[in-house]
């Protein structure tokens, strides 16, 4: 996996194109105070669940970040594995159920910085 940032606030589970914009979204919370780092899985299947625990190693809580649709994505086996092998505070955030937008229209069903931050902090409030 690939690690971005040190901070132990949160950590961003993600892959693909939601690392460019978890990494935008790391940029606005620190901002905030929110020490963020994304990780980057890099590798999808099967899942690099030993190098992602030990790059949780030091958080409070971990967001997943995925692209794909809520329902039979990637994040349903991050939140196992998040669920079943620590006790960090967990959530995530994905496309919606819909069938596949083009054009313009992606955007209407995609995760975007915006959507992280309000993630990562809703998910922060939780914990404090």
């Amino acid at each position: 996996v690939g690690i971005h940032g040190a901070g132990t606030d949160l950590a961003i589970v993600t892959f693909g194109n939601s690392v460019y914009l978890s990494q935008q979204a790391q940029a606005r919370l620190a901002e905030g105070g929110i020490e963020a780092r994304v990780i980057d899985l890099r590798w999808l299947s099967p899942l690099p669940e030993a190098a992602l625990i030990e790059a949780l190693a030091g958080c409070k809580s971990a967001l997943v970040v995925d692209e794909t649709r809520r329902s039979g994505g990637v994040a349903e086996a991050l939140m196992a594995l998040l669920h079943e092998q620590t006790t960090l505070p967990h959530a995530r955030l994905t496309a919606e159920d819909s069938f596949i937008a083009t054009g313009p229209a992606y955007a209407a069903t995609m995760p975007s910085a915006d959507g992280i931050v309000a993630a990562a902090k809703a998910l922060l409030e939780q914990g404090a």
